[in-house]
């Protein structure tokens, strides 16, 4: 009696465990499918960017007061769902700034992204004053306009400021007209100065416009001339001889592959002691005479 309740036993048991592990079956497999689905879930939920790609991020020029530094980005939303964008411009002090869509010329300060479309965007920085040589930075920032779905990014370019050489021609006087003898040596003395933020070589001096037969002579190469350096410039006129009394135009040029300036100078002929003294004579003539008959025609 006891083997068959052991045996008895033996074949319940696994028939028992067999039956409750079915039971089970469908909340593990259940439960199992939820853990895969929430794991899904958060592969699906990929984090939202904005991606800039910037063609240019480095401009150089002289720094003149007006002049452009034009760059170049384009910016692409990685999402879902279109969105629009503030947008924020930081620049330096001297400056002003602007950001176009694409060709079109007109200054935006909010712009609306579509899901993996890039956008191009211009940014023109430029001077209100002359600035210095340096590096100038810039940064433009794009922050959406859901405070709920807060989503920003940001991108920086750089104004590079070269130094130049800037050159002009003065008088020593500070006139702009010169007295001048027919068949004389006259001296004159210009100034040339570099006025620039950088040194200039090679400067060729001339001289064009004097009348025909006119001699001009002045040094016609400066090797250098430093930042804030000035140079004296002899130069001497000889008008002929028998030049007429009168004023005549001539003009200077400073010239380098840096730089130039000209400068025009009205010389004025004066007539000769003798020409003088004739004309005095023929003048106390003409009174002498006018006075003779003035007498003559009282006396009748």
């Amino acid at each position: 009696m006891a083997s068959i309740k052991k045996r008895l036993f033996i074949a319940v048991v696994p028939l028992f465990l067999l039956f409750i592990l079915i039971l089970g079956m469908p909340a593990l497999i259940f439960a199992q499918g939820e853990q895969t689905g929430d794991i899904e879930d958060i592969e699906e939920q990929e984090p939202e960017n904005l991606d800039f790609d910037i063609a240019y991020s480095e401009v150089s020029g002289l720094g003149s007061e007006g002049e452009l530094f034009e760059f170049e980005a384009s910016v692409t939303l990685d999402a879902e769902e279109e969105k629009y964008f503030n947008i924020a411009e930081e620049y330096p002090p001297g400056w002003s700034m602007e950001i176009n869509p694409g060709a079109k010329s007109i200054d935006i300060p909010v712009i609306k992204l579509k899901p993996g479309a890039a956008a191009t965007l211009k940014i023109i920085c430029k001077p209100v004053i002359e600035q210095e040589p340096g590096e100038y930075t810039f940064k433009i920032s794009l922050k959406s306009a859901e405070e709920e779905d807060l989503l920003e990014g940001a991108a920086e370019f750089t104004a590079i400021v070269k130094p130049e050489g800037k050159l002009e021609l003065l008088t020593s006087a500070e006139r702009l007209n010169t007295d001048v003898r027919p068949g004389r040596e006259n001296i004159f003395t210009l100034v040339l100065k570099n006025t620039g933020s950088a040194p200039v070589g090679d400067i060729s001096l001339a001289s064009s416009g004097e009348p025909e037969g006119w001699q001009v002579d002045l040094k016609d190469n400066v090797d250098v001339l430093s930042v804030g350096e000035e140079l004296d410039v002899e130069v001497i006129i000889k008008p002929p001889e028998r030049t007429i009394a009168g004023d005549y135009s001539i003009r200077f040029n400073a010239s380098s592959e840096e730089a130039s300036d000209s400068l025009e100078i009205r010389t004025v002929v004066e007539a000769p002691m003798v020409w003088k003294i004739v004309g005095i004579g023929l003048i106390a003539v003409v009174i002498a005479g006018i006075a003779v008959i003035f007498e003559r025609l009282s006396r009748r």
